[in-house]
């Protein structure tokens, strides 16, 4: 197989197991496709301005042994695709714990958890201000969890704190193999950046923590973040509306 086309096979092979299972009888996820899109395009509408800056930017960027070459705004294709294939099947492994938890866990400790995110955010803001991706990351992950929190007081916390905690597994995953081939090489805590090789997506270190899991910048961990909750956000209101 072509090097070129690891970008797009990771993309791939995160989005065709929840499309496929989409259209099971007990969890029809397609019928929520309607919420599903706006929410998506929502998201795409903050994390693809951001990304195309920060490219531009040199905060990241992207190996050209890896990708097609086929570019819109400086991103490449396969990066406008992971804006659709990993928020669908972050939004299906969200829905499954809907499904099969009725009874929504963490309901009480979800504020405390959402304040403790926050706290970390805050400091991170405060402590990292030169440092472009965690600044961001942190920003944005902050904002989100405060409207949910505070102002819209959203009764669907304990469900995404808990979806993103299982989430964690597959995205350190799929992220150690865009952020370095061979992630599973590294140290879980990995304090040299500096020896992370065969990234498809690679990262200017000097924007960020410095701290990796495996080859996964710990950024990364709110940057994720960030992008599911605003995804879910406006998911869960198109939903309401539906009904």
């Amino acid at each position: 197989m072509s090097t070129h086309l690891y970008y797009l096979l990771v993309d791939a092979l995160c989005f065709v197991f929840p499309f496929l299972l989409s259209f099971q009888k007990i969890m029809p996820f397609y019928k929520n496709w309607k919420a599903l899109l706006p929410a998506t395009i929502t998201m795409m509408m903050v994390f693809i301005p951001w990304d195309a800056y920060f490219t531009a930017n040199s905060i990241w960027g992207f190996n050209s042994n890896y990708i097609l070459g086929v570019k819109l705004l400086q991103l490449p294709i396969e990066e406008w695709l992971f804006f659709i294939c990993i928020p669908y099947a972050c939004v299906f492994s969200y829905e499954c714990v809907r499904y099969f938890l009725p009874e929504q866990p963490l309901k009480t400790a979800s504020f405390f958890i959402s304040i403790f995110y926050m706290v970390v955010t805050i400091a991170f803001m405060i402590v990292f201000f030169g440092h472009w991706y965690t600044f961001s990351a942190s920003l944005a992950a902050f904002i989100l969890l405060a409207l949910n929190t505070f102002v819209w007081k959203s009764n669907y916390m304990g469900y995404f704190h808990l979806s993103w905690l299982i989430l964690l597994i597959p995205f350190f995953l799929s992220n150690g193999v865009l952020t370095g081939l061979n992630f599973f090489q590294y140290p879980l805590v990995n304090l040299r950046p500096e020896t992370v090789s065969d990234m498809i997506v690679w990262y200017n270190d000097s924007h960020n923590l410095g701290i990796r899991i495996w080859s996964v910048p710990l950024d990364d961990f709110f940057y994720g973040m960030a992008m599911l909750l605003l995804t879910i956000t406006v998911y869960e209101r198109m939903l309401k509306r539906a009904h």
